[in-house]
C-alpha cells in the first residue's frame, strides 16, 4: 500500500512539474485555496456554532437570574406584606373577638384600622389582594379586607394551608377569581396569579383565620408573562407539584414548539437545580435552560430557538464557499492573460526582497505602472516606510519608557522626602514645645499617606473616620478649634466597606457652609456628627452639623441635582460626584440625600449596603493600620 501511494505521488509531481504555468496556477488555486477554505470554512462555522451557542447560553443565563431576582424580591414583598397585615393587634383582637362587637368599635376599626391594610396593597402596585378569612361568626366581613372563610374553603390549598399550622404555602392559580361574589354569577378574570397563604396565629390553640397575598404572574414572573416578548425565545414554569407546565398561552412561541416533546425533554434533568439541555423538534434546534426555584418549588425554564441564529451562519458559510469556487474561476482566465506581464517583474521584485532579507532596509524598487505586480511594488515601498517608521517609533517609545520609569521612582523619591520632611518638622517643633504645631504636621502625615497611598476605591469605615479626624484636626488650626466632631459609630460598623474619601467632601461642605454663614455654628462654634445605624439589609451614614442650614427650595434644588445625569447638572458639585461613585459601585438603590431645617442644621444620610470587611464580602477594601 505504501509503494502504492509513492507511485502514485510520484506520477502526481511528474504530471505536475510538466504542465504548463496556467494548468499549474488553476491546479494550485484548487489545492491552495479551494480546499483549504472548504476545511477552513467547516472548523471555523463550527467554531460560530459553538460561540454562538455559548453566547446565548451566557445572555440567557443572565435572563434567568435576573427573573430569579424579580421573583426574590416580589417574594420578599408578599411576605412583608402579610407579616405587616397580621401583626396589627388591632387585626388579631378583631379576628379573636368573643362577642359581636357593637357599631362605634366597627365604625372605628373600618376607620383607623381597614385604611392601614388597604395602604399595604396600594403601596406596593404589583400586590393585587391583600385577604383575611375568618371563621369567627362574632366578626363582620368588611370587603375588600376581611371575609368569611367559608369563601374559600372549597379552594384545592384550604386544606393544605391549614395542616401546615402557621408555615407559608404558595400557589398558582390560572384566573383571578372573585371570592366575594359581589354578584349571582361571579366572574373570574383570566389571568393567572400566585398567592401567599399562612395561617394568622394561635392564640390559646384557637384558629384566627387564614391570610391571603396575591399578586398577577405578569408581575411576579415579568419576563414570562409580560408584555414585551421575544419571537426567538421565552420563560415558562414548571410546577412540580402538579408536573404542569406554566407559560403565556397568548405568546405564538409556543405555536412552533411541541410542548409534551419539551415536557419530555426537560424531565430527564429534574434532578438537577440549574443546567440547560438541547432538543430538535419539527427540524428546529433549540436550547432549553432551567433553574430551580426551592421557594416555590417550581422550575424556571427559558427554550430559546437556534434556527435565525444558525441560519444566518449557514448561509454565510455557504455564500463562503460559493464565493471562493467563483473566484478560482474568474483567476483561471486572467492567469493566462496576465502570465506575460508578470514574470518578468516578478523576478525584480523577488530580488530586492532578497536584498530587504538580508537587512538593507533602504532598498529602491523602480517598478511602474499599474496592475498586481505594479500594486504590490507601491505597497512594499509602503511596507518599508512603514518599518522605517516602526524601527524609529521601537526606539522613541523604549527612551520614553526609561523616562517614565525615571519620573516614577522621581515621584516616589519626592513622596518620601515629604513624609521624612513633615517627621522632621513634628520633631522640631515638639523640641520647641510647639504640642499644637507637632499634632497638625502629625495630621497633615496621615492625610498625605492616605491620599496617595490609592491602591484600591474601597476602605474600613473606621479607616475613613480617621482620615476625617486628621482633616478636623488641620481645620481647627485655621478656624482656631471651632469645630468639633462627634462620632457616634457602633462597633459593629468599624468593618463597614466604604468607598474612599466619600465621606470628606460632605464634611468638607459641613466646614465651608457652616463657618462661613452667619448663625449658631458662627457663636459657638460647628459641630458635626457623624452616626451609623442599620436599617434592615443597608447602613445608613447620617453626618448634621448645626450651621445655619438652608430654605427647603434649596434643598430641594441640591437634591435634584445630585440625581441628574453629569450632562445634564452643573459641574462641581462635590455631593453629586459622591452620590456617583456610590450608584456606580453598589447600585442606584443606594446614594446620599440631603435635610434642612432653616436656623437648626443641615444633614447628608448616606445608604450603603451592610458590607462587612471582615466578613469576607468586601475583601476589595484596603486597610490603613500603619
Amino acid at each position: 500500500m505504501i509503494r502504492r501511494l509513492r507511485r502514485q505521488w510520484a506520477r502526481f509531481a511528474f504530471a505536475f512539474g510538466h504542465m504548463n504555468l496556467q494548468t499549474r496556477l488553476f491546479a494550485s488555486y484548487i489545492l491552495i485555496i479551494l480546499i483549504p477554505i472548504i476545511v477552513f470554512a467547516i472548523y471555523i462555522f463550527n467554531e460560530f456554532y459553538k460561540t454562538t451557542n455559548q453566547d446565548i447560553l451566557k445572555a440567557n443565563e443572565y435572563m434567568l437570574e435576573m427573573e430569579n431576582k424579580n421573583m426574590q424580591n416580589n417574594i420578599e414583598m408578599m411576605e412583608r406584606t402579610g407579616q405587616l397585615a397580621v401583626s396589627d393587634r388591632n387585626v388579631t383582637s378583631y379576628l379573636y373577638a368573643g362577642h359581636e362587637p357593637d357599631t362605634e368599635a366597627l365604625i372605628d376599626f373600618s376607620t383607623n384600622v381597614v385604611p392601614n391594610l388597604l395602604r399595604l396593597q396600594f403601596n406596593n402596585p404589583n400586590i393585587a389582594h391583600v385577604r383575611l378569612y375568618t371563621s369567627n361568626a362574632n366578626v363582620k366581613e368588611i370587603w375588600p379586607i376581611f371575609l368569611d372563610e367559608s369563601r374559600i374553603a372549597e379552594e384545592p390549598w384550604h386544606r393544605e394551608v391549614l395542616r401546615q399550622r402557621g408555615k407559608e404555602v404558595w400557589a398558582f392559580d390560572s384566573q383571578d377569581k372573585d371570592v366575594m361574589r359581589r354578584t349571582l354569577n361571579p366572574v373570574s378574570v383570566p389571568v393567572g396569579k400566585i398567592s401567599l397563604l399562612r395561617e394568622i396565629g394561635y392564640p390559646n390553640g384557637s384558629h384566627l383565620g387564614l391570610i391571603q397575598v396575591d399578586m398577577l404572574l405578569e408581575n411576579f414572573f415579568p419576563k414570562a408573562f409580560g408584555q414585551l416578548q421575544d419571537d426567538r425565545s421565552h420563560v415558562l414554569l414548571l410546577d412540580r407539584s402538579s408536573s404542569k407546565l406554566i407559560y403565556n398561552k397568548d405568546v405564538s412561541f409556543f405555536g412552533t414548539v411541541s410542548l409534551p416533546a419539551l415536557q419530555g425533554q426537560f424531565e430527564r434533568h429534574l434532578d438537577d437545580p440549574k443546567g440547560y439541555f438541547s432538543f430538535k423538534d419539527n427540524g428546529i434546534s433549540y436550547i432549553g435552560m432551567f433553574r430551580k426555584l426551592d421557594h416555590l418549588d417550581v422550575y424556571l425554564l427559558n427554550v430559546v430557538s437556534l434556527e435565525e441564529s444558525f441560519g444566518k451562519i449557514n448561509k454565510t458559510r455557504n455564500m463562503l464557499i460559493l464565493l471562493s469556487m467563483t473566484l478560482i474561476a474568474i483567476l483561471s482566465l486572467l492567469t493566462f492573460w496576465a502570465n506575460k506581464f508578470i514574470l518578468k517583474k516578478f523576478h525584480l521584485l523577488r530580488d530586492s526582497m532578497k536584498r530587504v532579507r538580508k537587512g538593507d532596509f533602504q532598498v529602491q524598487i523602480d517598478i511602474r505602472g499599474g496592475g498586481e505586480v505594479g500594486e504590490l511594488a507601491h505597497h512594499f515601498k509602503m511596507m518599508m516606510g512603514k518599518i522605517n517608521g516602526l524601527i524609529a517609533d521601537a526606539v522613541n517609545k523604549q527612551a520614553a519608557t526609561k523616562e517614565a520609569e525615571l519620573k516614577a521612582l522621581k515621584n516616589q523619591i519626592n513622596s518620601h522626602f515629604l513624609y521624612n520632611t513633615l517627621e522632621n518638622l513634628k520633631m522640631m517643633a515638639e523640641v520647641e514645645a510647639q504640642y499644637k504645631i507637632a499634632d497638625s504636621l502629625t495630621s497633615l502625615g496621615g492625610m498625605m499617606r492616605y491620599n496617595l497611598h490609592w491602591s484600591g476605591n474601597f476602605v474600613r469605615f473606621k479607616d475613613e473616620i480617621n482620615h476625617i479626624k486628621n482633616y478636623i484636626a488641620i481645620m481647627n488650626v485655621r478656624y482656631e478649634d471651632r469645630i468639633r466632631l462627634a462620632c457616634l459609630i457602633p462597633p459593629e460598623f468599624h468593618e463597614q466597606d466604604i468607598l474612599k474619601m466619600s465621606l470628606q467632601p460632605i464634611v468638607e461642605n459641613a466646614v465651608i457652609h457652616g463657618l462661613t454663614s452667619s448663625g449658631l455654628a458662627q457663636a459657638s462654634g460647628l459641630l458635626i456628627t457623624i452616626e451609623a445605624y442599620a436599617n434592615d439589609r443597608t447602613t445608613v451614614i447620617e453626618l448634621k452639623d448645626n450651621g445655619p442650614g438652608m430654605a427647603p427650595e434649596l434643598v430641594r434644588s441640591i437634591n435634584e441635582k445630585i440625581r441628574l445625569d453629569p450632562a445634564a447638572a452643573d459641574k462641581g458639585i462635590g455631593l453629586r460626584n459622591v452620590n456617583q461613585r456610590i450608584q456606580m459601585h453598589y447600585g442606584i438603590e443606594y446614594g446620599i440625600q440631603l435635610e434642612s431645617v432653616p436656623g437648626e442644621y443641615t444633614k447628608v444620610v448616606m445608604r450603603l449596603p451592610k458590607l462587612i470587611w471582615t466578613g469576607g464580602q468586601g475583601e476589595h477594601a484596603q486597610a490603613f493600620d500603619h
